[in-house]
């Protein structure tokens, strides 16, 4: 028992290779994707904040689109015509927002993120 405690000298510097590129993988990672999930977090709250708008159960369909588009730009948030779906159905007006983004990550492995906000007038 005396005789393991001395041989026990902490992590080999491959397990440290090990750490720092299980590190390295995760960071880059994370700044790749942060600013994705920071404008999909900027979407929600444009979103939500036509709940709160006076008028907007009653607002025209091409006036909760420019709400929305007034609050994309104002976050710097860029998204296609065709990812932001405004109708009026039996006298509600409703929003659907769905859009994906590809990052690339490394070599030929790319990582598709999907997003969707729905919004009712009145909910």
């Amino acid at each position: 028992m005396y005789g393991m405690k001395s041989r026990q000298r902490g992590n080999s510097a491959l397990s440290w290779l090990v750490f720092l590129l299980i590190g390295g993988v995760v960071l880059s990672l994370g700044l790749k994707l942060m600013p994705l999930y920071m404008d999909d977090h900027a979407v929600k709250n444009v979103t939500e904040s036509l709940t709160n708008r006076p008028g907007s159960s009653t607002a025209s369909v091409n006036q909760v689109r420019t709400w929305i588009q007034k609050g994309l730009q104002l976050n710097a948030v860029k998204l296609e015509k065709n990812e932001i779906i405004v109708a009026r159905e039996n006298g509600v007006v409703t929003v659907d927002i769905d859009y994906e983004r590809r990052v690339h990550v490394f070599h030929n492995v790319d990582m598709i993120l999907s997003f969707k906000h729905d919004w009712k007038a009145g909910n």
